[in-house]
């Protein structure tokens, strides 16, 4: 594929395998991805593209995408240093900002409103975009401001409350690029933000796997969990190939070390049938796809 010279100015690497690129360790190659170093080089990619009519994908921590098969197209992941500030009523913090990290280091300033997050993983970007959540906590109940970039490469600020986010989604469309966002947080008492942030620490790993995994497959239907009506249908540890139905919480699938894209793919589809067929109830991914 030959790509605008423009984006060629971008940092990028040639031919890098998913297998590095995504917490579940599989997936074909990325033939062109694209890593810019300030929001000047993220506008200048997107606004190519679009000026180009070029398709591309956007990456974030990779910890909830399935990749099936080699992706031709330009692919763009933020590469700038992290950014993490004060505002008036709690932190900013730019989209390449760790998850994990951001939750621990907001926590270190004393500030209490996001514990619930603290062993989600992933980019705070792809946190935004999905309204990732925990322990009764999500991101669309505590951002106040995000700046994203429009398909078009306009930067956008944009005010933002609950109504902007839905379970697992929020308001960006594809191909805005998120850059960060603000959130109210409150003074807290480090000693006991760090102990309740233990004690979800200490129940999350009672209660998912390790392991090689791209987190939650299945959003949790209305009123139900996704888990149990998997495991309620006898499907705990069940495998194709080296690709595993997680024995500990049965959302969970796990890669056993050499799975393939269609080892993984052939699992979800065995366990969204016998699901279907057991519960009358259809599952919807939760994971993202891309092939």
């Amino acid at each position: 594929m030959d790509l605008p010279e423009k984006l060629l100015s971008i940092p990028h690497r040639r031919n890098v395998s998913f297998s590095q690129l995504t917490t579940l360790g599989l997936g074909g190659t990325c033939r062109w991805l694209f890593e810019p170093a300030s929001e000047q080089d993220v506008q200048l990619f997107v606004k190519t593209c679009s000026i180009s009519g070029l398709n591309y994908k956007i990456l974030g921590g990779g910890s909830n995408l399935l990749v099936l098969s080699d992706i031709e197209i330009p692919v763009m992941r933020l590469g700038m240093p992290r950014e993490l500030r004060l505002t008036d009523n709690g932190v900013y913090a730019n989209a390449c900002y760790g998850h994990m990290a951001l939750v621990h280091d907001v926590s270190d300033m004393g500030l209490s409103g996001v514990e619930w997050g603290c062993g989600i993983p992933g980019s705070f970007g792809g946190a935004i975009r999905m309204n990732a959540g925990s322990n009764g906590g999500e991101w669309g109940h505590v951002l106040n401001r995000v700046r994203f970039l429009t398909p078009d490469g306009e930067i956008v600020e944009k005010k933002v409350g609950a109504d902007n986010f839905k379970y697992r989604s929020g308001f960006l469309a594809d191909g805005c690029v998120a850059l960060g966002a603000s959130f109210d947080l409150e003074k807290g008492d480090t000693e006991k933000i760090k102990q309740t942030m233990e004690k979800f620490q200490t129940k999350r790993k009672q209660s998912q796997p390790v392991g090689r995994s791209a987190g939650c497959v299945f959003r949790n239907p209305p009123g139900k969990s996704a888990g149990k009506l998997i495991e309620s249908a006898g499907l705990k540890g069940l495998r194709i190939g080296s690709a595993e139905v997680s024995p500990v919480h049965a959302n969970f699938f796990i890669n056993l070390g050499d799975a393939t894209p269609e080892d993984y793919w052939g699992l979800i589809q065995l366990v969204r049938s016998r699901v279907s067929e057991i519960h009358s109830c259809d599952l919807e991914l939760e994971v993202e796809v891309w092939h």
